[in-house]
């Protein structure tokens, strides 16, 4: 994805303020800063969420795999840039009818096809060892990063271009946190992954590319997952001061 000149203001308040930035394919790609930043607003421009929101304006072009996202249609654009939000949100109903549920609105699939692709989503989420026993369980009944892994079999089940992942383990015990890191080292061979966190630890251990957000702008970003230490820029050390503090 290309995104050039991305502003977000709502009423006098300025949210994102002209982001250009590049989101490189099959890796992970982190947009890391302070609460309030605007790096989730950032994440909902990209499959135009934001723009559902009628006290925002946004304007600048974003693109995905040449294209301007504007000329794909919403349900199709969602499709392709998929989201997973920073608290697990499974619908109420079975395992295997969240996985399934984006694909049904698609239309008519076949339920041997429907089987096969809900158990690639969730063996491709890493979940499927510990619910193949019962598919038709609840999904309220899942842990809670149980169920974060499960909102991410949802939206690998449409087979997204890109998977953003919006603090995807605030609220994850060290376990499940881990889990899910793993998961998006593994997820990159098949995905684009966009990361917003502000846990620089996380950002050290599966970020390709790295980008500060702060008060709307992107301040510095750099390659590597020793970006973090090897930056110069003086917003960088600062933000990493204030952490560690």
């Amino acid at each position: 994805m290309e995104i050039s000149k991305l502003s977000v203001r709502a009423g006098q308040k300025t949210i994102l303020d002209n982001v250009d930035i590049n989101i490189y394919r099959n890796r992970v790609n982190t947009i890391v800063g302070p609460s309030g930043g605007g790096k989730s607003t950032f994440l909902k421009c990209l499959n135009r969420l934001a723009e559902l929101d009628r006290n925002y304006r946004v304007t600048g072009e974003i693109f995905l795999e040449g294209k301007n996202v504007r000329e794909y249609g919403e349900i199709e654009l969602r499709r392709r840039v998929g989201m997973v939000f920073q608290r697990p949100n499974p619908f109420p109903m079975s395992v295997y009818d969240n996985v399934a549920f984006g694909l049904r609105l698609q239309g008519n699939v076949k339920k041997d096809e429907m089987d096969m692709m809900v158990s690639s989503s969730l063996q491709e989420a890493g979940l499927f060892d510990e619910v193949s026993d019962n598919l038709k369980r609840p999904a309220s009944t899942l842990s809670g990063g149980q169920q974060q892994r499960l909102c991410i079999a949802r939206a690998l089940i449409l087979r997204p271009a890109v998977l953003m992942l919006d603090e995807p383990t605030s609220s994850l015990d060290p376990v499940a946190k881990g889990k899910i890191e793993e998961l998006m080292l593994e997820l990159k061979e098949r995905y684009t992954v966009v990361l917003v966190t502000h846990d620089i630890g996380q950002a050290r251990k599966v970020s390709d590319y790295t980008s500060l957000l702060f008060n709307g702008k992107i301040v510095a970003s750099g390659e590597g997952k020793d970006f973090l230490e090897r930056t110069s820029d003086d917003t960088m050390k600062a933000f990493l001061g204030d952490l560690t503090a």
